[in-house]
């Protein structure tokens, strides 16, 4: 497995989690046949303090799910079932397909699925932002217990969903999340951008993260109501947006695109 320079600090943990992974596939009965993929900011080798570790385990058959360190994420699926949300446009799948780095794939399968852009749908942004509403839903209420460190993990969350709906709807590809605040700032989105890093610097008091709530919690609803707008029209948004558009956009309510 080669990663990038930048990972050179957590190469040790990923290929122990790594390893551990053969050695249950293996087990399994299925490790020739197996694809293995690393995600997230460690494959992008844009990883912080924060990060965790994220692998795809793809399979002919399936497999059970095995006990994993929290920091440590193995998303076990079937072949039918990786393929088919694939071609339905699943933004997990999708960035797994355009970033993922394979850390194991001796039938070749994962190549053969890599040159097949046929099947590489452009991802719905609107789920995303049914996904962000369910975080707010908690984040509110452990922020009115006043858990701050609790909220402003729940807060992240709702934002990077925001964010990546946002990037999806003017038909760019969310990269990780420590990289979500710059594409935000290139198309035109600055405030987005400021809400996402602060919350990942961690480092917001009550107060501060009352406003960032107040702002997610503007921008949440201003997206159900875009997607109310699209679903009534029968059809996904997918006409990219410049950075004045889509702030526009928003002031002006449920303006179809």
């Amino acid at each position: 497995m080669s990663l990038p320079a930048t990972m050179k600090i957590c190469e040790d943990t990923v290929k122990r989690y790594l390893t551990e992974i053969l050695v249950k596939l293996q087990q399994a009965q299925v490790l020739e046949e197996a694809t293995v993929v690393l995600l997230g900011s460690i494959a992008r080798g844009k990883q912080t303090l924060r990060s965790d570790i994220d692998f795809l385990v793809i399979t002919p058959v399936y497999v059970r799910h095995w006990r994993v360190p929290i920091n440590v994420h193995v998303h076990l699926e079937t072949r039918e079932v990786f393929l088919k949300k694939l071609n339905q446009g699943n933004d997990f799948q999708g960035w797994a397909v355009r970033f993922g780095k394979v850390c194991a794939d001796a039938s070749g399968w994962w190549t053969q699925v890599l040159a097949d852009k046929g099947c590489q749908a452009w991802p719905d942004w609107r789920p995303k932002v049914q996904h962000a509403r369910k975080r707010q839903s908690v984040a509110s209420r452990v922020l009115a217990d006043g858990d701050g460190d609790g909220a402003e993990e729940e807060y992240l969350m709702v934002a990077a969903h925001i964010a990546r709906a946002l990037l999806l709807r003017s038909h760019v590809f969310p990269l990780s999340r420590p990289e979500l605040p710059a594409q935000l700032v290139e198309i035109g989105l600055r405030e987005d951008a400021r809400s996402v890093e602060r919350l990942m610097n961690g480092t917001n008091d009550l107060d501060e993260l009352q406003q960032i709530a107040a702002f997610v919690e503007q921008r949440l609803n201003e997206l159900e109501q875009v997607a109310t707008a699209s679903d009534a029209q029968g059809k996904p948004t997918m006409k990219k947006l410049t950075g004045q558009q889509l702030p526009r956009l928003f002031n002006q309510g449920i303006e179809a695109v």
